[in-house]
């Protein structure tokens, strides 16, 4: 298996050097919007902070005003809503979402262009409050996504299965990383869960789907800790390490640590292994696994060698 990933490091590089400029200039350009706006993050996550029942999760960041970011609401890890933040005030949408939101949560309640402030969100908002069952299955990767997200996000050690990781959030809000390696938009691919794990390294958690095989989920988590290092030796590194709550300097040597995780129900599936190094440059992939165990929207239990 090294020796694949080994393989496989190289040719994501040769990838990654040969679109190199048009990929950093457009990080570059969101991070510098980041950080120039990051008052109006704050400003909305302070007004959904008892919110406990939803998700925020920041899906675009716009260099074209007068939009400037996109934050989709999901309840269970589906999508029920859309914001969009501007200087002045913040909107929330659920066209794309009505069928859906009818179809699995019978919700009936439909917004354009609402301000976020107003009675008729605040509406919408209290009608998730109700534990509710997804009627048919959705997207059960980004349930699952969800769960353990909810899960590494407590901050009491008393509560909490697994201490010593925190989600990497932007403000209160998850940020799927979309990952540019492929030329074909359609099949672009995001670090759907990127945390903290001790001791301050950056984590990329890759959930091992039912259809996959060992080699595939390696891989595909190879290419985002690849595409991670890049972007962090990239002109928009030290932006996006302050972006991603660290203080100083980015260190000149990276450890990124990948850690593949799957249902116990699907054990069989994915062997534990030693934990294990593969050197990139000056910077290194540290991989690890983790079993979780699930039920009725909980992490029940946790097997893990990341934090060894």
């Amino acid at each position: 298996m090294q020796k694949m990933l080994e393989r496989r490091i190289e040719q994501v590089h040769k990838i990654l050097e040969q679109n190199k400029e048009e990929w950093q200039t457009t990080y570059d350009k969101q991070a510098d919007v980041i950080l120039d706006n990051r008052n109006l993050i704050d400003q909305f996550t302070r007004s959904c902070r008892n919110i406990e029942h939803l998700q925020f999760y920041l899906t675009e960041v716009s260099t074209t005003p007068p939009n400037i970011f996109k934050i989709t609401i999901r309840y269970k890890g589906q999508p029920i809503a859309t914001i969009e933040i501007t200087k002045d005030n913040s909107y929330i949408t659920t066209e794309e979402y009505n069928e859906n939101n009818k179809k699995e949560f019978e919700c009936k309640i439909q917004l354009k262009d609402e301000e976020w402030n107003s009675k008729k969100t605040q509406e919408f908002i209290e009608y998730f409050k109700e534990n509710m069952p997804i009627k048919n299955k959705g997207n059960e990767q980004a349930r699952i996504e969800s769960v353990l997200l909810s899960e590494f996000s407590k901050t009491s050690s008393s509560t909490k299965i697994l201490t010593g990781i925190q989600p990497i959030r932007i403000g209160n809000l998850y940020h799927p990383l979309p990952i540019h390696i492929k030329s074909n938009k359609a099949d672009a691919e995001y670090i759907n869960i990127l945390t903290r794990t001790r001791v301050r390294k950056l984590t990329i958690i890759e959930i091992m789907k039912e259809n996959q095989t060992e080699e595939s989920v390696f891989t595909q988590a190879t290419d985002k800790a690849v595409f991670l290092l890049n972007l962090m030796d990239s002109t928009s590194g030290d932006k996006l390490y302050k972006i991603m709550g660290y203080h100083g300097r980015k260190p000149s040597r990276l450890n990124i640590k990948v850690c593949i995780a799957i249902d116990e129900k699907l054990s069989s599936k994915l062997k534990k292994f030693e934990p294990y190094t593969i050197q990139y440059g000056v910077n290194s992939i540290e991989y690890h696994y983790m079993y979780f165990r699930e039920d009725k929207n909980k992490i029940t239990s946790i097997k893990t060698s990341v934090n060894g």
